[in-house]
């Protein structure tokens, strides 16, 4: 018995993939596409994107074949923060109307609360050039007490760092 030849689909882009996955987690949240949270960044602005995060969507209830009336975004800001985000939520309201193309929101709403980041990683080690490490190295060689040898050549190698750019 031979086999039906095998059809390919056409390759497809990791994003609409990935949007399958995460479109139910997302709808239950009120979010009727996870690109809000993808470009909330550049929505809240840098002032206040590590500080804010969008919580949800609530719509409001309307009969069967009525056009849906526009939501409620409820954003989560650090406590202290919250008081400069309620003065920018004109803005964002608008922001957030204008990346979905119509007036998908009538308000918005602070929940006071942490936002969780992405964990920070290790801090970039600071830079030291060849010539200055040897030249710490060559004045804490006479030292004989180890531990002080190496707490001064540590302080050298923090006196003499690059700065951070």
């Amino acid at each position: 018995m031979a086999s039906a030849p095998r059809k390919w689909k056409a390759t497809q882009h990791l994003g609409e993939i990935v949007a399958r996955v995460i479109e139910p987690v997302t709808s239950r949240r009120g979010f009727a596409k996870a690109d809000l949270l993808a470009v909330w960044p550049e929505i809240a602005g840098p002032m206040h994107a590590a500080c804010t995060a969008p919580e949800k969507i609530a719509w409001p209830r309307h009969a069967p074949g009525d056009d849906p009336p526009a939501g409620t975004l409820i954003i989560r800001a650090d406590g202290p923060r919250a008081i400069f985000v309620q003065h920018e939520l004109p803005q964002i309201v608008e922001r957030v109307n204008a990346f979905y193309g119509y007036r998908a929101i009538a308000q918005a709403r602070i929940v006071q609360g942490p936002v969780a980041t992405a964990p920070a990683g290790p801090p970039p080690q600071p830079r030291l050039d060849a010539a200055t490490g040897a030249r710490i190295a060559e004045e804490v060689a006479g030292i004989d007490d180890e531990g002080l040898r190496g707490a001064l050549e540590r302080l050298g190698r923090g006196v003499f760092t690059q700065s951070r750019e």
